[in-house]
């Protein structure tokens, strides 16, 4: 029960993006170890400013 609980949540948090911040530090970490890590609020204003600037979906 308690491994199905655990894949639930981390199919709901792969859907909703919840997790992007964490696979950002992850590869943030590997990747760029000396440069300084962005915090959750900036990584979110980073990523919602991206997705006004560039819309994926419209109405018509």
């Amino acid at each position: 029960m308690r491994r199905a609980l655990a894949a639930v949540r981390w199919y709901l948090r792969e859907l909703t993006g919840e997790a992007q911040y964490d696979h950002y530090v992850e590869r943030h970490g590997r990747l760029h170890p000396d440069q300084p890590l962005m915090s959750r609020r900036e990584f979110e204003r980073c990523r919602t400013d991206r997705r006004d600037e560039n819309p994926t979906a419209s109405c018509c």
